[in-house]
């Protein structure tokens, strides 16, 4: 019996797991460039009940637990805003690129770009969260135009699944490879990508997660009451 209680408790966590992953999702609805992320199962392990070669063979699984978390990098619809620091990449592929104040690089798909005067007295191109945005050489890009499109540096990686998803975009890893630039690569001025995260498909995401979590929940309830049953026969 208590093999049922393992598997329902792993059927919760992982299902628990799941809705974080479709939460984050919806809370990024109106985030400009986001990606949604997509989780999806395996099953765990299982035990031979009989002889292995006895025939039928009968095996009794364990639960399920998430496999693997993908970012799906689907296109996202384009909205005109006519912003000069707002600028959208029509290549699903190819990403902007910030520096933070730690000196990370991080890229991104998002590009409603904002002025940061410094203590130099230039303006410098930002993100929402102060993070300067870089050139095609990787230099800080100094705004003396507030019309005029910036020479926005735009980049690619050899394996996107291979990047590591961070707050504010992606890192790039061993797996992903090191960031390749793009030269002539389109960028629109004064246009936003949305998020790629849709309601309708996660709020129905979110409905069969809440109902996996109510039936492995009930199994460790129903698990429990034939487990004392069986005690009060003793």
């Amino acid at each position: 019996m208590t093999t049922g209680f393992h598997t329902a408790t792993a059927g919760m966590l992982w299902s628990q797991k799941a809705l974080d992953v479709t939460a984050n999702n919806i809370s990024n609805l109106s985030t400009s460039g986001y990606k949604a992320d997509k989780a999806s199962f395996a099953d765990l392990l299982y035990t031979e009940v009989k002889q292995p070669g006895s025939n039928p063979a009968l095996k009794v699984g364990h639960g399920s637990k998430i496999n693997k978390t993908d970012t799906v990098f689907s296109a996202a619809s384009l909205t005109q805003t006519n912003k000069p620091q707002d600028y959208a990449l029509p290549d699903t592929r190819n990403f902007f690129a910030v520096r933070t104040p730690q000196g990370r690089i991080i890229y991104t798909r998002g590009g409603s770009f904002q002025l940061s005067r410094h203590a130099d007295g230039l303006n410098y191109l930002v993100d929402s969260a102060g993070n300067e945005v870089l050139d095609p050489n990787g230099n800080s890009i100094v705004v003396t135009n507030i019309q005029e499109k910036q020479n926005l540096g735009v980049f690619t990686f050899a394996n996107l699944d291979g990047l590591k998803k961070t707050s504010g975009g992606f890192e790039a890893t061993a797996l992903s490879g090191e960031a390749i630039r793009v030269p002539g690569a389109e960028v629109r001025q004064g246009v936003l990508e949305a998020s790629s995260a849709d309601m309708t498909t996660e709020i129905s995401n979110m409905i069969i997660q809440e109902r996996a979590y109510q039936l492995n929940a009930k199994m460790v309830v129903m698990t429990d009451e034939v487990m004392q049953a069986v005690n009060n026969l003793r």
